[in-house]
């Protein structure tokens, strides 16, 4: 076959009943001359969707040793191109704006060449979108396409008539999960809305991420319908198992060996309240905590009040501290946006160097952060940045004044296919008379796993005249990371880190680079470096073993 290029070709291949025919055994010499008798017939139908309806077509057909041989030569012959298009609206719909901008969008224009599939997709989309207003009866009783093969034109006629709107009704259940007025407040609709199935898609997908429910069923009652009012039923099931509990064990060269207890209780009462309780034990870090979340009923699918219980103990270097903490915030954590702001009550007793001190703080705060990523555990492309703040005044609860504000950002570009450039920075500033008045919880530390790799965690700070490191009041910490897939899962990177954590404002950068192995699971990555503190003598080389996800 000569004379076309794909996707001319592939369809001519696809509706060209000879060559569909090529590999049966069985074809007899008469049904092969009559095949390719057939054969201009089945190249115009497949030429004509494409826009060319007279095209020339010069074949012929031989039979030699090894089978029969049929060539075509086609050529296309010129368009028909798109004269006129007229889409007009009719019906209680025809001052829309939705459907005014979707007439004005009809994929056909003027001066195109004419493609049949472009064209019918348009009139899908024309009705598609007069249903998601509420037009449930939308038709086109007038629909013409009509082609001057003389002339090589086409003209485009539509009617879309939308008939009468419908509305939501009333929306019921008879579950007894959750109380009904908080169930109410997940409808992302009201009674009078226009009527739209994509919105009980919504609320169906809404209910099933609360957790509340093994099963979740939204139905529009059609049949049900009140003039053009239709109810809504929604039909819920609650879980088997209210209380889920996991157990992990892992290692992480900041934390060293370490195991894991989790308890969630997924719906504590019709309220909608949750209660979660974790026990970590690792070599330098023991944690137990205690969260009771509960949703507020301004906007349940993003608002939470959240209390919390919590007592770690942890140990680095020539630091320990023993930290009890017990808050009450509220979060908003919606599609892009997360925010937060809470009061938490904290008393710590540490060890830091040749100091010792048991403070007490009553600190409030104040989060906001927002994440853009095609995907939050694989990112190809993204952004993720936040800017936390938090503070105490000496003589309400607190025994310091001090205003602390720490702003990160981290972001995944892939420039070429198999490659990923992942950037990553933090900026941190506290304001308060002397960095020994703030326990070690609150004090700035960088090195390790997550800040700057070929040093161990926490190492980098300002140092006491012992030589420990005690935390400092500035941060700055950058990264850059290359990695390129080798192997399905499989990852290679190569990275520089650098920053400092310091009491003065001298920027006395320590620095590590080094390479990595990185393996992919659903869950995030598993990554594996090497990396040398190239700004330390002799250079000195670290592993570093970290799993999550990259943003």
């Amino acid at each position: 076959m000569f004379g076309i290029k794909d996707p001319l070709r592939t369809n001519v291949l696809a509706r060209l009943t000879l060559n569909l025919h090529k590999d049966n055994e069985r074809l007899q010499a008469n049904a092969v001359r009559r095949l390719h008798r057939q054969a201009e017939e089945d190249i115009r139908s497949a030429l004509a969707p494409f826009g060319y309806y007279n095209p020339e077509i010069n074949s012929s057909l031989t039979r030699k040793k090894d089978g029969w041989h049929a060539e075509y030569i086609i050529a296309q012959g010129p368009p028909v191109l798109v004269s006129e298009v007229s889409v007009e609206l009719a019906g209680a719909g025809r001052d829309e704006p939705a459907l005014i901008a979707a007439t004005a969008d009809f994929p056909v224009k003027v001066g195109d060449i004419l493609n049949q599939e472009v064209y019918e997709q348009g009139k899908k989309k024309l009705v598609n979108v007069a249903f998601g207003e509420g037009f449930l009866d939308a038709a086109l009783p007038e629909r013409a396409l009509r082609i001057n093969r003389e002339n090589n034109t086409a003209a485009v006629r539509l009617v879309l008539d939308t008939g009468n709107r419908y509305l939501f009704g009333e929306t019921a259940s008879s579950q007894q999960i959750l109380r009904r007025e908080l169930l109410e407040k997940y409808l992302p609709y009201k009674a009078g809305d226009p009527y739209s199935p994509a919105k009980l898609f919504e609320l169906q997908s809404i209910l099933y991420r609360t957790d509340y429910f093994s099963r979740v069923a939204v139905r529009g009652q059609l049949d049900r319908a009140a003039g053009h009012t239709i109810p809504v039923d929604i039909d819920l099931t609650a879980p088997e198992r209210l209380n889920k509990y996991s157990f992990g064990l892992g290692y992480a060269t900041d934390t060293g060996a370490r195991g894991k207890i989790d308890w969630t209780n997924r719906l504590f009462n019709s309220y909608g309240h949750k209660a979660n309780a974790t026990l970590q034990l690792a070599e330098r870090e023991n944690t137990i905590s205690f969260l009771y979340q509960m949703p507020i009923l301004k906007d349940p699918r993003y608002y939470n009040m959240v209390n919390s219980l919590a007592y770690q103990d942890k140990t680095w270097d020539d630091t320990t501290t023993q930290l009890f903490t017990t808050g009450i915030g509220l979060e908003y954590a919606g599609p892009l946006y997360k925010f937060g702001t809470g009061l938490e009550l904290r008393d710590e007793i540490y060890d830091v160097g040749e100091t010792s001190g048991d403070s007490t703080l009553l600190v409030p705060s104040l989060n906001i952060g927002f994440i853009l990523a095609d995907d939050i555990l694989d990112t190809q492309d993204g952004l993720q940045a936040s800017v936390g703040f938090l503070g105490g005044v000496d003589g309400v609860v607190s025994d310091v004044d001090f205003l602390q504000t720490t702003l990160s950002g981290k972001s995944v570009i892939s420039p070429f296919k198999d490659w990923r450039l992942i950037g990553r920075g933090t900026l941190g500033l506290t304001l308060v008379d002397s960095i020994d008045s703030l326990p070690p919880s609150l004090r700035y530390y960088t090195g390790g796993d997550t800040s700057i790799r070929g040093y161990s965690y926490k190492s980098i700070g300002t140092r006491d005249s012992s030589g420990a490191v005690i935390g400092g009041r500035y941060l700055v910490v950058g990264s850059i990371e290359a990695e390129r897939v080798v192997y399905k899962n499989w990852s290679l990177a190569t990275f520089w880190d650098g920053g400092t954590a310091t009491d003065d404002l001298s920027l006395n950068f320590f620095q590590g680079a080094g390479a990595g192995i990185r393996f992919r699971l659903p869950f995030g990555q598993i990554r594996f470096d090497v990396a040398s503190a190239i700004t330390e003598e002799d250079t000195p080389f670290r592993v570093h073993l970290t799993v999550g996800g990259d943003l």
